[in-house]
């Protein structure tokens, strides 16, 4: 790494940098270790993982934005899904809450937890290590949106527009329809099902709309887009997916601070995450029909913990096959089923976890969430270095691609396509990101062909008109 410019040093990159580089170190040195089977004492592991979060938190709070950047909202999701368990098990000394049992008991004990600890600690250090690294603030300098340009993207808006438009009642009457006659347990049958449908589609032009509205700039697509959004939203939560909910406040949030410069103080920030973790626990209260009322705060926090044990659980299954493995890089559920590749459970590591731990639950439609941090380390052949090599650099990628965002309008659309997957990655998989980017590029190029065609009728209207005027 080269010494940090007088330039670097003024725009307040260093600290940022200081922080990436120490981050790394801890990570690969934790990765070496546990290669070795130099284990410590869980304990001892819990508070590396415990330090590493506190430097990435002072970090985060130095950097442009704070806890409503970009990095600063996936922290938030990295203190939620990760931190819980470790905490409680600390300050209680009891290390019962490292157990999970979905058809099968995960209880990590000894060198197996230290193992589990140090699987956090490498991969969060060395994402957000690789995001600082060579961070370096920057400034927008978006060039104006050109005529033509703004022709194709408001066409491309009305184009899916309509098409969410269409899809949000069908989805809004289907999930109605499955909880009259089913209850919640019909709502998530679909895990254990891959049946074509179109209501997909409406996880990825959503999204759309919103990049859209980000790059035209102009109220009247803001408002469709907020209207689609809270319907959306709306369907989710009413029959209990309240990940729809949380996902677009955290993006309403990253708009408002990145996009219209409206600062938003921590103090009102960490109030609004709290209010928002106890609506979202009281709904689940209400869906499983919990009659307890005590600590709800603290029941959601552990409750979403439980992405924390997942490895623990996955490490006891045979490895996964290859092509569950890339399942987890490109959603292809739908290909396989049509080249007869697996079955339904072996789709991607999220379904094979649920599927290979509890057969009998995962067919009746229960299931558990993942995370992308254990694709990646599925990909890296389970070898602890190569992980941290490879969250270094998807940290360093993420990072490239927000300054690239910055000033480049087709950065800046798939980022704002991506950011509810982003966000939700760490407790979901890596398709949930990089499937958007891939099946919306198509969408894209066959709205472009239109916007072409649309200009050919035009021009040969124009021309006409021109031709007759003559005469």
């Amino acid at each position: 790494m080269s010494v940090p410019s007088q330039r670097q040093i003024l725009n307040g990159s260093l600290p940022q940098r200081f922080a990436g580089a120490i981050l790394v170190l801890i990570a690969f040195v934790l990765a070496l270790l546990d290669t070795a089977g130099l284990c410590s004492s869980p304990n001892v592991s819990a508070v590396i993982l415990f330090v590493v979060l506190a430097i990435i938190a002072i970090t985060v709070l130095k950097t442009p934005g704070g806890m409503t950047s970009l990095i600063g909202l996936f922290f938030l999701g990295t203190i939620l899904w990760v931190a819980p368990r470790p905490l409680v098990a600390l300050v209680s000394q009891d290390e019962n809450i490292y157990t999970l049992i979905f058809g099968q008991l995960a209880a990590p004990r000894g060198a197996e937890l230290c193992h589990l600890l140090a699987f956090w600690s490498v991969g969060v250090g060395s994402l957000f290590g690789g995001y600082f690294l060579y961070f370096r603030s920057t400034c927008r300098g978006m060039i104006p949106l050109g005529e033509r340009n703004r022709t194709y993207c408001t066409r491309s808006f009305i184009a899916a527009f309509i098409i969410v438009a269409i899809l949000l009642p069908i989805l809004a009457r289907t999930r109605f329809v499955q909880f009259a006659t089913g209850g919640y347990t019909a709502l998530y049958m679909n895990q254990a099902e891959s049946s074509f449908s179109f209501l997909p589609l409406l996880d990825y032009l959503v999204p759309m709309l919103f990049a859209l509205s980000v790059i035209i700039g102009e109220k009247r697509y803001r408002r469709l887009m907020v209207a689609a959004v809270i319907v959306y939203a709306f369907c989710g939560i009413l029959f209990g997916r309240r990940m729809e909910v949380g996902t677009w406040l955290l993006v309403m949030l990253w708009y408002y601070s990145t996009i219209r410069r409206k600062p938003v103080r921590i103090g009102r920030l960490l109030l609004g995450f709290a209010v928002a973790c106890y609506a979202f626990q009281s709904i689940e209260m209400l869906r499983t029909g919990s009659s307890v009322t005590i600590a709800i705060l603290a029941g959601f926090f552990v409750s979403q913990g439980i992405i924390f044990m997942i490895p623990a659980l996955s490490w006891q299954l045979s490895s996964p096959p290859v092509h569950t493995i890339l399942g987890s890089l490109l959603s292809m559920r739908h290909f396989y089923r049509l080249l007869d590749i697996g079955s339904v459970g072996t789709a991607n590591i999220l379904d094979y976890i649920s599927a290979q731990s509890g057969p009998a639950l995962f067919e009746s439609g229960n299931g558990l969430s993942s995370t992308g941090y254990l694709d990646i380390y599925y990909i890296c052949g389970q070898q602890m270095i190569l992980y941290a090599a490879a969250c270094v650099l998807l940290g360093y990628l993420l990072r490239k691609w927000e300054v690239r965002a910055a000033s480049n309008r087709v950065a800046l659309f798939f980022l704002c396509v991506c950011l509810p997957s982003i966000f939700f990655v760490q407790r979901s998989t890596i398709f949930s990101v990089t499937s958007p980017v891939v099946y919306l590029s198509f969408f894209m190029a066959a709205t472009y062909i239109l916007h072409l065609l649309l200009n050919l009728v035009e021009f040969n209207e124009l021309h006409a008109e021109s031709i007759y005027g003559a005469y």
